[in-house]
């Protein structure tokens, strides 16, 4: 650290100053890269602006407390004025970071993000890794205030590094924040495996080819496995959701948080999962809020376990109606192994939506030519829709389809035809601009036997739309049947 004598001018010590806070700051863009921490960003918001610089004064000025890990910015030991004016200094170079998720359970993109660049026309960067946990498998242009920044070229100069060069052909350059690539992974490793993804040899070039000076930063990525909901996507009464897990070694416990819209579903019990075999017992459960609950889950064991399952199961009742949808959010999750150590995780959400059931109504056992009908139950503005509807045509064949009833309304076939030699489409529509509400059928569908006594045939939906008055869709859940001769 530079120390400012007594002597000399205000002039010659103001230029001192400069010059040793300029010489600081050179050192710590020398090893920003090395640390891969954004030290001088103490927000917390992944770039360094003049807010950081004022949290940092206030933290040398004892009116916030300090935090020595980021706003120690020339590694003195302590956070003075110094440091606020070597982070306001740091603002005014460009900023370009490595922006990828800290946990991956597969193939990921990172973007190479920079922040207010000024006339930029070209560069490059080399990007490292480590090989026996990640792969690059492909680089994309980047994109600035909505222009396209395209990759010259880039290759691999050993199975660790790839260079990338970018070149953006408008000769006035582009300014503003944004990407100047996107790298696609592989994964290569196993849970619990961490990669370095490191920048070097950056280059930023401007309009009037002169060097842009920057700060480059790395991050890491650790690859986890992944725990997602496991839930009905359209829901007509109460359901059940598992909380899944893949591939995951030596389990031992656990947490995570679930939020939901208590307007649409509620939860009303968790119940253990289930790894290989083994029972992952509910520690306890309970409601942080009206809309959170939180589930902790331990085994007694010394060995935990591995294997794919599920961590939980939680079950449902619906309070909402149709067409109500509510996210099925984890947060808080936490996974630890035998030695109390965290087994990184990447998180999956899911949603749940209210729906219709529509079934096919016909009868089990058939000796000739029958009907079946498409029945639907509680719906509630119904202004058309359709389905493909697919049998075995050796067994049974579609002679005729006719309009369904709904409510004491006739729900009219707009068209049916063959899409093959075991499948028919049916489109229906109503006329009138305010739709039908209640229970009944869209549709009945004539059959002729073609088959043998014993002989069986699925009637399945495939393909099924409702669409209320506002052509908005109804969620839907779609139940075929089994008819035999």
């Amino acid at each position: 650290m530079c120390n400012i004598t007594t002597k000399g001018d205000v002039t010659t010590k103001t230029k001192y100053l400069t010059y040793c806070t300029l010489m600081v700051l050179v050192v710590f863009s020398a090893s920003a890269s090395a640390d891969l921490a954004i030290v001088g960003d103490v927000n917390n918001d992944g770039v360094i602006t003049t807010a950081d610089a004022a949290l940092v004064l206030q933290m040398a000025t004892g009116s916030v407390a300090a935090d020595p890990n980021s706003a120690d910015v020339n590694y003195d030991g302590a956070t003075n004025p110094v440091d606020a004016l070597i982070v306001l200094l740091m603002t005014q170079q460009a900023q370009v970071r490595v922006n990828a998720p800290d946990i991956a359970s597969d193939a990921f993109d990172a973007t190479i993000d920079i922040c207010e660049i000024t006339d930029l026309d070209s560069g490059q960067f080399d990007l490292t890794f480590d090989s026996s946990v990640v792969n690059v498998t492909a680089v994309g242009a980047g994109d600035i205030g909505g222009t396209e920044v395209p990759i010259d070229s880039w290759n691999f100069t050993n199975a660790d590094t790839i260079r990338v060069l970018f070149n953006i052909p408008d000769a006035t350059g582009v300014s503003g924040s944004g990407q100047i690539a996107t790298i696609s992974f592989e994964i290569v490793g196993a849970p619990g495996d961490t990669s370095v993804l490191n920048l070097s040899s950056g280059l930023l070039v401007d309009a009037t080819s002169n060097e842009t000076s920057a700060l480059w930063y790395g991050c890491d990525v650790a690859i986890g496995v992944p725990v997602a909901i496991n839930s009905p996507e359209v829901i007509t009464g109460a359901f059940s959701a598992t909380v899944d897990v893949e591939d995951i070694t030596g389990i031992n416990g656990g947490q995570c948080d679930l939020t939901f819209d208590p307007s649409v579903v509620n939860v009303t019990n968790v119940t253990s999962g289930e790894i290989g075999g083994t029972a992952i017992p509910i520690d306890s459960w309970r409601f942080m809020d009206a809309d959170t609950i939180r589930v902790l889950f331990k085994l007694s064991g010394a060995n935990g376990v591995s294997g794919t399952g599920s961590l939980a199961t939680i079950d449902f009742a619906m309070i909402g109606s149709q067409s109500d949808a509510s996210a099925l959010d984890l947060s808080n999750g936490t996974l630890s192994n035998t030695e109390a150590d965290e087994i990184p995780a990447t998180w999956a959400d899911a949603a749940v939506a209210i729906g219709v059931p529509v079934a096919i109504n016909s009868p089990e056992v058939i000796t000739g030519a029958f009907s079946a009908t498409v029945d639907v139950e509680d719906i509630t503005g119904m202004n058309g829709g359709q389905f493909d509807l697919t049998f075995d045509p050796s067994v049974v064949n579609v002679t005729a389809v006719d309009a369904g009833d709904i409510g004491g309304t006739e729900v009219p076939i707009s068209e049916w035809r063959f899409m093959d030699a075991d499948t028919i489409r049916v489109l229906f529509k109503l006329s009138g601009a305010n739709g039908v509400s209640g229970t009944g059928s869209l549709t009945s569908v004539s059959f002729e036997v073609t088959g043998a006594s014993g002989d069986t045939s699925n009637l399945s939906i495939s393909n099924g739309l409702l669409a209320d008055t506002a052509a908005d869709k109804i969620p839907a859940i779609w139940i075929g049947c089994t008819v035999v001769v």
